[in-house]
């Protein structure tokens, strides 16, 4: 069977993702060829777990194939009834797993108002979920300690603790992660690699996380059969066994991803990130990433440049471009704080796989709208070429409005909002900033992009305003491209934002797809 293991049913006080219903979860497992879903209610996440598991008892009953997973906290104050009482009631209310939300309900768990709740756990034998910005990875490794016999499912790991994500697993047999956003480049092959394919759950997140991401890179993972499967419904079906059984039925075969005969990922990088590990940093590797996609060309800048030594890092970003020709291109690192390096650029700007400008506000901790960057500006326009930027709602530097004061005061620059602003936020200070200027572009790589994101900016903007890209090597390209292929978008607006646009923009002609 296949199976989803992080759902959640019930309204939210935003428009920021949808509020799925019942019917919605089981339109979503038509939509994927998935047999179950493991759900939980947002009235226990955002309100109060007792009022929210009881709604989704009330908005699950009858019904197989959603199986329902409580959220549960300490246990003391009785607001869960007697102690004792739970691991019977658990049961007897056909409670498959158990989620645990102390970062957002304010308790620690490994405190002492903790240890009651981690006892009536071992007495169950639920799995426990979790967000993994809901514990930290030494919070995870310590539960797992107290209760080694519970399955410990991690969710939304990112890309960020893939150290930390290491050593817990070497150390914790029974601790597992989802597919929500296991974001590494390579991440699931290298856990399954290290591990065998039975840590990593089929999760996607929905609908506050992108479905059909997910569903993506387990299609072109690089898995035999059996460890995709596995990792499909095997490795759910194995710690939810109690739960499993009745889920029966022919299971639906769902809707294949649209083929896409050209994609150029106008996000990418290479090299090393000083806060976190990034299993492949190689161009040599990112093109292999890009065959297993699908990924006709990218465009990178190299992190080198982002972070320390822009010349040193460009000279290796051409080098890499001139290893794959057709395939790679570059981005020139320009800070703001070097005009020093502008005779170097403009040499290198018409080297051969060149196409535009990087700047990063955040690392070089210059605000994009500061006038230390007219320099830049007038490289870029005169060797008519766009400029990319790190793009981050609400941060002093890099927020999307600061996009739209450089666009007015220099109207033929062409501009890529990064991320198109990171979060919900930005995505809409984005569409603002690009109504208001036509010079402006949305690139839509990032953590909280979704396919109903995507379709709210098309109708907001029109297709041909919005970019691919993927951020690779820090995160997977299967995750970018799946939220596209995945999105209720045309052939036509499909089309324009995977490559048409960028071969605008960056004026990249359209190669075989070969070295």
């Amino acid at each position: 069977m296949a199976l989803d293991v992080n759902v959640t049913v019930g309204p939210w006080p935003t428009d920021d993702h949808p509020a799925w219903t019942p019917a919605d979860v089981r339109a979503h497992l038509d939509r994927h060829g998935l047999d179950a879903a493991l759900v939980r209610h947002s009235r226990a996440v955002l309100y109060d777990p007792v009022a929210g598991n009881r709604a989704l008892r009330e908005a699950l009953a009858g019904d197989e194939r959603l199986l329902p997973a409580y959220v549960l906290g300490p246990l003391d104050c009785g607001e869960f009834g007697p102690p004792e009482d739970l691991p019977a009631r658990l049961a007897a209310e056909g409670v498959r797993a158990v989620w645990l939300y102390p970062r957002s309900h304010t308790w620690s768990p490994d405190g002492p108002e903790a240890a009651g709740l981690v006892e009536a756990l071992r007495a169950a034998r639920l799995p426990v979920f979790v967000e993994q910005d809901e514990m930290s990875w030494s919070e995870v490794d310590r539960l797992a300690e107290a209760a080694p016999e519970l399955d410990i499912v991690v969710c939304g790991v990112g890309y960020r603790t893939l150290r930390q994500l290491i050593a817990v697993l070497e150390r914790r047999p029974r601790v597992h992660v989802d597919l929500s956003y296991l974001a590494s480049q390579h991440g699931l092959e290298l856990l399954a690699g290290r591990y065998g394919a039975g840590r990593v759950l089929l999760g996607t997140g929905a609908p506050v996380r992108d479905d059909a991401a997910p569903m993506f890179l387990l299609a072109h993972a690089a898995l035999g059969e059996r460890e995709r499967a596995a990792v499909a419904g095997g490795n759910a079906r194995r710690i939810l066994s109690s739960g499993t059984a009745g889920v029966a039925g022919p299971r639906p075969e769902g809707r294949a991803f649209p083929r896409a005969d050209d994609v150029l990922d106008a996000h990418a990088h290479i090299g090393a990130w000083p806060g976190t590990w990034l299993p492949q940093q190689e161009v040599d590797e990112l093109v292999a990433a890009m065959d297993r996609a699908g990924t006709r060309q990218a465009v990178v800048s190299h992190l080198l440049g982002v972070w320390a030594d822009p010349i040193a890092g460009n000279e290796q970003a051409v080098a890499a471009a001139q290893r794959h020709p057709g395939r790679v291109y570059v981005y020139l690192v320009a800070d703001p704080h070097r005009p020093q390096d502008e005779s170097v650029l403009d040499r290198q700007l018409g080297l051969p796989g060149v196409v535009g400008i990087k700047v990063h506000p955040h690392t070089h901790e210059c605000a994009l709208d500061d006038r230390r960057y007219d320099w830049i500006w007038r490289l870029a326009q005169r060797h008519d070429v766009a400029v990319l930027g790190h793009a981050f709602a609400d941060t002093w530097h890099s927020d999307p409005r600061l996009f739209g004061n450089v666009a007015a005061r220099h109207p033929e620059l062409r501009l890529l909002v990064g991320h198109s602003g990171a979060t919900v936020t930005g995505f809409r200070r984005t569409i603002e900033v690009c109504r208001a200027h036509p010079n402006v572009y949305a690139e839509i790589c990032g953590s909280w992009m979704t396919g109903g994101w995507l379709r709210r900016m098309v109708d907001a903007l029109g297709a041909d305003r919005i970019v691919h890209g993927t951020d690779a090597c820090l995160i997977d390209q299967r995750y970018g491209l799946g939220r596209v292929l995945g999105a209720d978008l045309t052939g036509r607006e499909r089309a324009l934002i995977l490559a048409g646009n960028a071969r605008r923009l960056l004026n990249i002609p359209c190669s075989s797809g070969g070295d």
